[in-house]
């Protein structure tokens, strides 16, 4: 059996990974700082990188809350400023672990479809017209996981002027932002919109490297303060010497470089993986994504991806299941990750789902 090409994780592949890098900006960190890095900390996290973002994002360090990858923001965020059957809107489909996550904590799952411009904010207009505004909205609105889609201008202003007028908070996640294969920068959410109704976090996972787990939030100081209350509740202090790393590898002027090299590994990735869909069967769908880790295809009718997830597996070639991106529904679809393997993988993974697929499509039809 050939070995199994995972098209599955949403992680960098090796060659984004600058190892030297790392241990030169760590030496560097602790030769600066060592005392304080190799010792107990504040929840809130290392003192010197959170000024660096807070002049980044132009608010006071108090607003940034430096986290373990930016899915503990959101974590924490609804486990101590709302409560189970809070209603929060997120785009369908959206990122399977914070739909997990809203799932566990019991909270009312507002879906709002997503097209190849983002999110809907007529369909999100419509809900707050019924009475069913959230609390809070979660999006991701820069090459969407799962879907890849970008939020267009128009609309971000569309979502602002809905959340300024039905009072709900935004959490905007954009951990893939800056890895933009083509077309021009977008105003954020929270460049639009400011500090008061739109919280912002990212992470260096995708620009630097996910094992140094060093992400941020910038919220409102009374927000920011009371996530890092509930992290000292929880584990005392971050881990100091990997936000140490980042504050040096980032003072050092070395992230554009990370950024540049890891959108040109993605970018030919992308373009491998784009060229394969010749491969699916006649009337698959999929809108090639102009940044970021992810393509989104949709099968024809009668086709179910949730079905061939094992015979792909057997196939030797692994995805992610479009239905864990929605609430419910969503068979038809599919998320695949060209970002961990080899522009080479990509295509023989192509290859191999092709193949399974297309048979699938003729079984069906027969």
């Amino acid at each position: 059996m050939s070995t199994t090409i995972s098209l599955a994780r949403g992680a960098p592949c090796p060659e984004a990974l600058d190892a030297h890098l790392i241990a030169r900006c760590t030496a560097a960190a602790l030769e600066a700082d060592g005392v304080r890095l190799l010792s107990y900390g504040t929840g809130q996290g290392y003192a010197p990188l959170r000024e660096r973002l807070a002049a980044q994002h132009g608010v006071e360090p108090g607003q940034v809350f430096i986290t373990n990858g930016s899915l503990q923001a959101f974590v924490l965020l609804l486990s101590t400023h709302l409560s189970p059957g809070d209603r929060v809107a997120v785009e369908e489909p959206t990122y399977d672990r914070a739909l997990l996550q809203l799932v566990r904590h019991r909270m009312d799952v507002l879906p709002v479809p997503v097209d190849e411009d983002g999110l809907d904010p007529g369909a999100l207009a419509e809900a707050c017209a019924d009475g069913r505004a959230p609390r809070l909205l979660y999006t991701i609105p820069n090459f969407q996981n799962p879907s890849g889609a970008t939020l267009s201008e128009e609309r971000r202003h569309a979502v602002l002027e809905l959340a300024e007028r039905h009072g709900f908070l935004i959490l905007e996640d954009d951990p893939y932002g800056r890895l933009r294969f083509s077309g021009a920068h977008l105003p954020g959410l929270f460049e639009l919109g400011g500090p008061q109704r739109v919280m912002f976090t990212s992470s260096f996972s995708k620009t630097v490297a996910p094992g140094l787990r060093v992400g941020y939030v910038v919220a409102p100081p009374e927000i920011s303060a009371s996530l890092a209350a509930a992290a000292n509740r929880t584990y005392i202090s971050p881990s100091l010497l990997a936000q140490g790393a980042i504050e040096q590898l980032v003072g050092d002027g070395h992230l554009d470089a990370c950024v540049r090299r890891v959108t040109r590994l993605m970018r030919e990735r992308r373009d491998a993986m784009v060229d394969g869909l010749d491969q699916m069967p006649e009337g698959t769908r999929c809108v090639p994504p102009s940044g970021g880790f992810f393509c989104w295809l949709t099968l024809p009718e009668g086709m179910s991806a949730d079905a061939l997830h094992g015979p792909a597996r057997e196939a030797g070639v692994v995805y992610v299941k479009g239905s864990d991106c929605f609430l419910s529904g969503g068979e038809r679809t599919l998320r695949l990750a060209y970002s961990g393997v080899g522009p080479d993988d990509v295509t023989e993974g192509m290859r191999r789902l092709g193949s399974v697929f297309r048979a699938a499509a003729v079984a069906a039809t027969a």
